[in-house]
């Protein structure tokens, strides 16, 4: 928890310098940043919706940055140094990518994925001042804001849970201050505390249905990671199609989104043999933007849905179309083909990216943006799978797939090597490694009731 009241400091003066001042700064220990306001004057309604929008800030910021990571882990991105020769520079981004990420590291190699476990754990830091800040000092604020700080705090669980060991420890930083450290809890310990938060969101934001179907998309979310696929689809069932939870992407305007993504990663395509092909499958849903070569001569690619006005990116964070993809995997579950098959082809008929639903496409066009309808595969196997790449290419470059090949093989038995990619890695650093999940980084040890791992599983 060390690195949390770090990254305290730097949002206090990030507050202070744009004069969003939130209420959630009480717990600091160190002296605040010279030019700083002091915390005693931040218990108003607009300190704490400035501690509010700085929560989001937060997400929305370590959102893109899991998004990447955790498709490094899976099939959807390499490292922007593929191909790099044996013996040269191993990256940070090469260690996660090519599935060597061992526990004990400490090692510039857990930048990248103790970054984005820094960041996930700072969401839930500032979510929770957020909830108190509102509480406090802005009660006549609609109940849904607060139910949107709970529904943020649950996906950032969620994102922990997909991407990292059992053993995640859920401390806790308590509003006014002080920390309450807590031990690792297990992957599937993680989901049930998530949705706990989901339950106490969708409590609060009867007056936001944006807020309500987040937590209903989020429920339904960890659900189908607990291998309840039944409940999942209940769970959103009322969610429209056409819903998304979208935020606007948190850029440094010094540098493209383009030429941000390229200094990490690239879009892959069937990598290690195993891998969805974003690149090469002419799927629609998966465009890509070239973006020159790197050093080794190696394209650089960037997903098309985050390509134009960098103004107007915007991270869909959640969405009805999920909720159906929910749906569609519950009737597989019990073996109802026939709606399973329906309710795929209902949405490559109507729906032309996640978050983007349009009204039926005219008979005879071949669905939305030329996609065809499918039809069933004879086998159970088949079907699963057809499922699965319905969801990566619905779901591309929106933190989903990670977590999806860790249900493939928890829940659906299928070998690691047969999900992820596995081989020879085209890196050029030998072979692929057997890693399905990233370590807890080592500044966690700082935590006296943190005991490591409780295993590497999938």
């Amino acid at each position: 928890m060390r690195m949390l009241r770090v990254h305290r400091v730097g949002r206090n003066a990030w507050l202070g310098a744009t004069l969003l001042l939130g209420a959630a700064c009480h717990d600091l220990t160190p002296p605040l940043p010279a030019g700083t306001q002091d915390p005693a004057t931040l218990a108003t309604p607009e300190g704490a919706m400035a501690q509010y929008r700085y929560a989001r800030y937060v997400f929305q910021s370590h959102w893109y940055d899991y998004m990447v990571t955790s498709g490094l882990l899976a099939d959807e991105f390499q490292t922007s140094t593929i191909g790099a020769p044996v013996g040269g520079t191993i990256s940070a981004s090469m260690v996660i990518d090519e599935r060597t990420l061992p526990e004990a590291t400490t090692t510039a190699f857990e930048s990248n994925y103790g970054a984005t476990y820094a960041g996930l754990q700072a969401v839930r830091t500032e979510t929770q001042q957020a909830i108190g800040a509102l509480r406090s000092y802005a009660p006549a604020m609609p109940t849904s804001y607060r139910g949107e700080m709970y529904a943020l705090q649950g996906m950032a669980e969620v994102m922990l849970a997909d991407l990292y060991c059992s053993g995640v420890p859920l401390s806790t930083v308590q509003f006014g201050g002080g920390w309450t450290y807590a031990a690792g809890s297990t992957t599937s310990e993680v989901y049930t505390h998530a949705i706990a938060l989901f339950d106490t969101a969708a409590t609060l934001a009867a007056d936001s249905a944006r807020v309500l179907n987040l937590a209903r998309v989020g429920r339904g979310r960890a659900l189908l990671a607990l291998g309840r696929a039944a409940d999942a689809a209940q769970a959103v069932a009322d969610v429209p199609t056409e819903y998304a939870y979208q935020l606007p992407a948190a850029l440094d305007n010094s540098i493209t989104f383009g030429t941000r993504f390229a200094q990490r990663a690239t879009v892959s395509d069937r990598e290690g043999g195993t891998g969805f092909p974003y690149r090469t499958g002419g799927d629609p849903r998966t465009t890509f933007v070239l973006q020159g070569n790197n050093a080794f001569g190696r394209s650089l690619a960037y997903p098309g849905k985050y390509s134009g006005d960098d103004s107007l990116i915007v991270f869909t964070i959640a969405s009805g179309i999920e909720a159906r993809l929910m749906g569609a995997e519950a009737q597989l579950a019990a073996h109802d083909t026939a709606a399973w098959l329906a309710t795929l082809n209902t949405l490559r008929t109507t729906c032309a990216s996640a978050g983007s639903c349009a009204t039926p496409a005219p008979a005879g066009t071949g669905g939305v943006d030329g996609l065809p309808p499918l039809a069933a595969p004879g086998t159970d196997s088949a079907r699963l799978s057809m499922q699965f790449n319905e969801r990566a290419a619905w779901l591309f470059a929106t933190g989903s797939r990670q977590g999806d090949l860790r249900r493939l093989v928890r829940e659906y038995e299928r070998a690691p090597d047969a999900v992820y990619p596995a081989g020879v890695y085209a890196g050029g650093q030998g072979a692929f490694g057997s890693d399905v999940t990233a370590p807890i980084p080592s500044t966690e040890r700082a935590n006296p009731r943190y005991a490591g791992c409780k295993n590497r599983d999938a």
